[in-house]
C-alpha cells in the first residue's frame, strides 16, 4: 500500500464516526477536502498528501507522535508534529503560540495549514457566522506571522492567498 492510501485508510480509521461540529459530517470530509485543496493547488508529493490526512490525528484521536513515526517515518511524522495543536491556555495564548509554531514550520507543513485554514473558515462562516468572527481573528494573527517569517515568497502563494481571503470576514 502507498503511503498516501495507508495515510488516509488509518486517518479514517482513527477519526471513525467523528462528526465535524460544523455542518455534522464525517470528519474525514476535512482530512480529504484539505487534500483535494491542495492537489488542487498542483501539490501531489505523497509526503504532504499523507500529512494532510493524518494532520489533526494525533490531537483528535487516540494515535500518537510514535504511532505516526512507526506506521509513516519521520519525514511524515514531522509535518504531522508542525501541524499539530498541543499548546494549552486560553484561546489568545493558544493563538500566540500556535502562530509561533506554525510561522517557523517547513513550507509543506505550511501548505497543509493554509488548505486547513481554507476548509475550517468556509465550514464555520456557513455553520457559525458569530464564530466565525472569532476564528477568523485568530487565523488571521497566525497567518500574518507566517508572513512575518517568509516574507513576499509566501505572500505570492496562492494557497496563502486562499487561506488569507477566507479568513476576511
Amino acid at each position: 500500500m502507498d503511503i498516501v492510501a495507508k495515510a488516509s485508510a488509518f486517518a479514517a480509521d482513527k477519526h471513525g464516526k467523528q462528526r465535524r461540529k460544523y455542518g455534522d459530517q464525517p470528519y474525514f470530509n476535512h482530512l480529504a477536502s484539505v487534500v483535494r485543496t491542495l492537489q488542487s493547488a498542483g501539490i501531489d508529493d505523497p509526503t504532504v498528501i499523507a500529512a494532510a490526512y493524518l494532520h489533526d490525528t494525533v490531537e483528535d484521536t487516540d494515535a500518537t507522535m510514535q504511532d505516526i513515526i512507526r506506521e509513516f517515518g519521520t519525514d511524515v511524522a514531522e509535518l504531522v508534529y508542525w501541524l499539530t495543536d498541543s499548546e494549552k491556555g486560553n484561546r489568545e495564548s493558544r493563538t500566540l503560540m500556535s502562530s509561533w509554531r506554525l510561522a517557523r514550520a517547513p513550507i509543506q507543513a505550511k501548505l497543509i495549514a493554509f488548505a486547513d485554514i481554507i476548509d475550517n473558515t468556509t465550514s464555520i462562516r456557513e455553520h457559525d457566522p458569530a464564530f466565525f468572527k472569532v476564528f477568523a481573528a485568530e487565523k488571521t494573527v497566525v497567518l500574518t506571522r507566517m508572513l512575518e517569517v517568509e516574507g513576499s515568497t509566501l505572500a505570492d502563494h496562492a494557497l496563502f492567498t486562499r487561506a488569507w481571503a477566507s479568513a476576511t470576514p
